[in-house]
């Protein structure tokens, strides 16, 4: 393969993205990718059919948690049987592999390593690591958007948004994005920039605090489902998990001006506060190891009133060409109400309306009709312009 590629184009390396512990169990027959065993369960009729290929894979990663790919992958027999396929690629293609990079470097002098599938909480650590060993060549997130497809692997969800966890009916898309479907960038990918030295503020993140404590879908390609808002309507008194993420020493948090603890950062970017919500403000301050101060970020509760606006992309487009309108409930002021929640119905004059939907992994509706929930606060139109003149949108 690697000689076939290269008489296409000698100029690049190439590199292939092996999930070391699962190729390694797949090697001994267990739970191996077979078209024969999942046109079998497919046409199983009556009773539950067994999960095979990726989605058995995924599933065992979602019970067991991120690190059992990880720790698996630290077995002799993992290096037996991915060394030689190492061998004859420019660049060794590990998914979810970090626990052999130092290991490997070692033992291998010459090989390049390349995380071509990664989770997100793993990118500090990969950085820093990067920083000391130039043959660590660079990281890819599972996922950097999210995708249709692999259905709820990644979504941490609540039963307000989808009725049920068995990922069937209903759900799309796989929830593992650091952005979410409709372009939006979560807090995961706000903690990835940090990791990567790329946020000069903190950045305060709050899990939703309506649901704080309760249950939700299990994935291990979730992080967090933590949001950047102070904005939890109904929710003053409740319990709230708080997380921060910052290169430094150490954070402090004030809710209302008033300091409600102060953490020092472990071997990682990302520290997390036990708090009681209170409307008003959140702040966080991040110190340097003489405990001066290096920046500080703040959230603030929404106003009381709500509106509904839609923000598009581009203001002006040429004919033809699509545009991408955000709706958002909000105050007056434009910050977000995650739980304003409400069908939204859109038409268009002087346009098209292709799709309308959210980011929700579960969606019953799908993307081409003309009504839309909302999703914590937000949902997406995209809208082909029409010949000439100003497209209107109503919603």
């Amino acid at each position: 393969m690697t000689e076939y590629l290269h008489s296409l184009d000698a100029t690049r390396p190439v590199t292939c993205g092996i999930n070391i512990f699962f190729n390694f169990l797949s090697s001994i027959g267990f739970g191996v990718y077979s078209d024969k065993k999942a046109k079998k369960e497919a046409n199983r009729s009556g009773g539950k059919k067994k999960a095979v290929g990726s989605e058995f894979f995924n599933n065992l990663a979602g019970i067991f948690g991120s690190k059992t790919m990880k720790i698996g992958a630290t077995l002799h027999g993992c290096d037996v049987k991915t060394r030689d396929a190492f061998a004859n690629m420019n660049i060794a293609g590990y998914n979810y592999g970090i626990y052999r990079y130092g290991k490997d470097l070692k033992k291998y002098p010459k090989r390049l390593i390349l995380g071509s599938e990664t989770f997100c909480s793993d990118a500090y650590a990969f950085w820093e690591m990067a920083k000391t060993h130039p043959r660590i060549i660079g990281d890819f997130v599972w996922a950097g958007m999210d995708y249709m497809g692999e259905v709820g692997v990644g979504a941490w969800e609540y039963s307000d948004y989808a009725p049920d966890f068995s990922h069937g009916a209903g759900w799309i898309t796989a929830g593992s994005g650091r952005i979410d479907l409709t372009g939006k960038p979560l807090a995961e990918a706000a903690y990835t920039k940090t990791a990567f030295e790329l946020m000069e503020k903190p950045v305060i993140a709050v899990c939703p605090v309506n649901h704080t404590g309760e249950k939700h879908s299990p994935s291990a390609w979730k992080m967090s489902n933590a949001i950047e808002s102070w904005s939890w309507d109904g929710c003053s008194g409740k319990k709230a998990q708080v997380e921060v993420y910052a290169r430094a020493d150490r954070v402090e948090l004030f809710i209302n001006g008033k300091s409600v603890g102060r953490k020092k950062m472990k071997n990682d970017c990302r520290t997390s506060f036990d708090v009681i919500y209170e409307e008003g403000t959140i702040e966080a301050i991040s110190y340097d190891a003489q405990n001066r101060e290096i920046a500080r970020n703040v959230l603030y509760t929404a106003g009381k009133e709500t509106i509904l606006t839609g923000i598009p992309e581009e203001k002006e487009t040429e004919a033809g060409k699509l545009c991408f309108v955000r709706l958002q409930y909000t105050d007056k002021t434009g910050t977000v109400k995650p739980l304003k929640r409400g069908t939204l119905e859109v038409h268009v004059e002087n346009g098209e309306l292709l799709g309308l939907g959210n980011g929700c992994p579960y969606n019953e509706r799908g993307y081409r009709t003309a009504k839309t929930d909302t999703y914590y606060g937000e949902a997406l139109a995209v809208i082909r312009a029409g010949e000439s003149g100003t497209v209107n949108v109503q919603v």
